[in-house]
């Protein structure tokens, strides 16, 4: 920012913005000092002020009952704005790092189709692909898999094939959950993969076929193959022993 920037009005609006978002992302400010900003930022009420006094959730306070005290206050603020927020709430999600405390949010506040346009271009955002921390990812997919639409099955699926192993068993665990039988292929490939790694994975998901009770006749030789000490193939269904 220039010299003539700065002492512009647009200039100095962005100055106090900045400083309210650096004061409530400071782990080491004072509680009331943090309050004070953040009001100040609601008070503002543009998207550029309200995307930043989101990133309170991105912070965390030295005095962890004080961070979960300013996080539901924010929460809670936000919420209160309805649909006004979608704005700053669809950019937050989709720069930040840390989506949690948003997606509640977007639950709270918008409707089917304005909830599925977030998350859409949230999973645009985070592929199936490789990612140094897909802290952000699962927060998304766990978003989704609490979500009753026939769209969620399609995407857990996309993702059981994602490089990372804890984003693999999530999406596997939740398809068990689900039940629902179009799954039933990518499970039973997920278990005859030879580059899975994972003993945990694949034991899960043979436990979940044998609790569904599912047929996997089709794909016996890749079951028996698998099989580990806790489970046997019976008549086509994977079963305890």
């Amino acid at each position: 920012m220039g010299l003539k920037d700065l002492f512009s009005t647009s200039g100095r609006a962005k100055s106090r913005l900045d400083k309210h978002v650096k004061m409530i992302t400071n782990p080491y400010t004072q509680s009331a000092d943090r309050y004070h900003a953040m009001q100040q930022l609601l008070d503002d009420g543009s998207d550029e002020a309200l995307v930043g006094l989101m990133k309170r959730f991105t912070a965390i306070a030295t005095k962890s009952i004080e961070d979960e005290e300013e996080k539901g206050w924010a929460y809670r603020e936000l919420a209160a704005l309805g649909v006004k927020v979608l704005p700053a709430l669809r950019q937050f999600c989709l720069e930040s790092d840390n989506v949690a405390w948003a997606l509640r949010i977007l639950e709270d506040v918008a409707n089917g189709p304005q909830e599925w346009d977030v998350l859409e271009a949230m999973l645009a955002v985070h592929p199936p692909e490789y990612v140094r921390d897909p802290k952000t990812k699962l927060q998304v997919l766990t978003h989704l898999a609490e979500i009753d639409d026939p769209r969620v099955v399609g995407i857990l699926v996309r993702y059981v094939d994602d490089p990372d192993e804890g984003t693999r068993f999530f999406c596997c665990e939740q398809l068990i959950d689900i039940a629902d039988e179009s799954a039933k292929p990518t499970l039973l490939a997920r278990l005859g993969n030879p580059d899975e790694d994972s003993v945990r994975l694949r034991t899960r998901i043979l436990d979940g076929l044998a609790g569904l009770g599912w047929d996997v006749s089709e794909a016996q030789d890749i079951v028996i193959k698998n099989l580990g000490n806790e489970h046997l193939l019976q008549r086509g269904k994977v079963v305890r022993r």
